[in-house]
């Protein structure tokens, strides 16, 4: 019964619904995929159910999507007294000092890192921010940098690593766009296009685009370059250009509002890891080790609260290709 009442067991079977492959939740965990089968073999052995199939790909069964809402809930209360806890001990005097946090240039200019730095130095008054553009990894590996943000594979050689989530994208166009230049629906209708294209330290340049099992290359047709993508979001607002790649956090709002539509169909960019490192010395350090955990489940909150908004208002092949 072990395995039953294991947490991380539920939260892996609570990921799988939401799209994640087991391989990847055992990794983010530090476990061997072996082992977290294993726990829930030992769960649908103990009561009789199974819960994973038995073939290739590993899928939720039946019985496993029936359970999920009492899951869900379990999930949800392990958070918030997971919370709870931290919100006791961060209450008392204990970290003080810097944390020189490098962000992406876009989150950096989003309400949502300004909210939750400013929530973090609340709950521990003694701990201030130094920001500034990253990601920097070559600087939190020698150390003068303390934390950064990343998107992408990465090497984890020296570092410490919490994931935070996955960054997954829109092509987007404005209302007035669409009216004026057409909805394009493949890949292909780009080149006849004005296109605001983003390529900057935190990601490389868009060159393929993905639907189920079908990848397509990328041919613009006329472009904009920017490192800073929320130039490019004001441009698309605006209806100068369309976009295929803006990162869900910073479109959902605009999405719902009716001031973004999603075009082609479904096609987007891969989806990319989300984390928050520091090397493995800065690690030692408590209040370095608080922050990055606070601050990865925040992240993946808001990405979650971000996608749970957009299911009302997406037809069915974008909640498929992006949202699931």
């Amino acid at each position: 019964m072990k395995s039953f009442n294991d947490i991380e067991t539920w939260q892996a079977l609570l990921a799988m619904s939401e799209g994640r492959q087991l391989n990847q939740i055992a990794d983010e965990n530090k476990v061997s995929l072996a082992a977290l089968i294993r726990r829930i073999r030992n769960v649908e052995n103990a009561w009789g159910l199974t819960l994973l199939s038995t073939n290739k790909p590993i899928r939720l069964t039946s019985v496993a999507v029936k359970l999920l809402p009492d899951i869900q809930i379990l999930c949800k209360s392990h958070r918030k007294l997971q919370k709870s806890f931290e919100k006791a001990k961060n209450s008392q005097p204990f970290f003080s000092g810097h944390i020189h946090f490098a962000v992406a240039a876009g989150s950096l200019g989003s309400q949502t890192t300004n909210r939750l730095l400013i929530e973090f130095s609340t709950l521990h008054e003694g701990i201030e921010f130094r920001t500034e553009i990253g990601p920097k990894i070559e600087e939190v590996l020698n150390g003068t940098c303390d934390v950064s943000t990343y998107t992408g594979n990465l090497d984890l050689s020296g570092l410490e690593a919490i994931p935070r989530g996955r960054a997954k994208y829109f092509a987007l166009a404005s209302p007035a766009y669409i009216k004026k230049f057409g909805y394009p629906r493949e890949p292909s209708d780009l080149a006849q296009h004005f296109c605001a294209v983003f390529c900057g330290a935190s990601r490389a340049r868009t060159k393929y685009l993905q639907k189920g099992a079908e990848k397509r290359a990328v041919i613009y047709g006329k472009t904009i370059t920017s490192t800073d993508i929320l130039f490019l979001k004001h441009i698309v607002l605006q209806g100068e250009a369309l976009i295929i790649d803006l990162p869900l956090g910073h479109s959902a709002l605009e999405i719902k509002q009716g001031k973004l539509i999603p075009i082609l169909d479904g096609w987007h960019r891969n989806f990319e890891p989300l984390w928050v490192v520091t090397s493995e010395n800065k690690w030692k350090d408590p209040k370095i080790r608080v922050f990055m955990k606070w601050y990865a489940e925040a992240w993946s909150e808001e990405l979650k609260k971000a996608e749970d908004s957009l299911r009302t208002c997406l037809n069915e092949i974008f909640i498929k290709e992006i949202l699931n």
